[in-house]
């Protein structure tokens, strides 16, 4: 099946939405997941960060979305987790929530919107090379798709309530 994969405009908020309520009802693991709400997804199409997003070619509904997030220098920045300077908090990104339709899995979604992202960012005028992500440690799936797309584990901890994730960092 082919997919454009392209940056979200607000116009897709109710389709994203729709994906991560249709996927969080079909996990099995539902710890390895931390979903949020609406106005949350809107402060991340353009505000605090941008949004990637997957749509079959042949059809009109989104089969996943990815969340990149600018964090800052705010508490929430995981590069505080790994020790980072001033400037490099300054140039972090969040990989931060990847979602794939479960009618739409095993299309390799997640790596092609992950590397849809990291081209957006490369070519930014505003330097944020420095790509942290969270995966939950029994995830296999996100986790090999964020280890072959370069990223690598740089710290185990609890995070979101005292949930164990792996921390994955790659600089571009």
């Amino acid at each position: 099946m082919e997919f454009q994969i392209r940056k979200a405009d607000y116009r897709d908020i109710p389709a994203i939405m729709q994906v991560m309520a249709e996927a969080q009802k079909a996990m099995e693991h539902p710890e390895w997941f931390c979903s949020d709400c609406e106005e949350y997804m809107k402060k991340h199409i353009e505000t605090c960060g941008f949004t990637i997003v997957a749509e079959p070619i042949s059809q009109s509904s989104l089969a996943g979305f990815f969340l990149i997030k600018f964090p800052g220098l705010a508490e929430e920045n995981l590069g505080h987790l790994l020790g980072y300077t001033k400037e490099e908090l300054e140039k972090t990104v969040h990989m931060d929530m990847a979602v794939v339709h479960p009618a739409y899995q095993g299309n390799r979604l997640q790596s092609r919107m992950l590397h849809k992202a990291e081209e957006v960012l490369a070519g930014s005028p505003v330097l944020r090379n420095r790509l942290l992500a969270t995966v939950h440690p029994d995830n296999r799936f996100s986790l090999n798709n964020m280890l072959n797309s370069g990223y690598e584990i740089v710290k185990t901890t609890r995070l979101y309530g005292g949930l164990p994730r792996h921390v994955l960092q790659k600089i571009l």
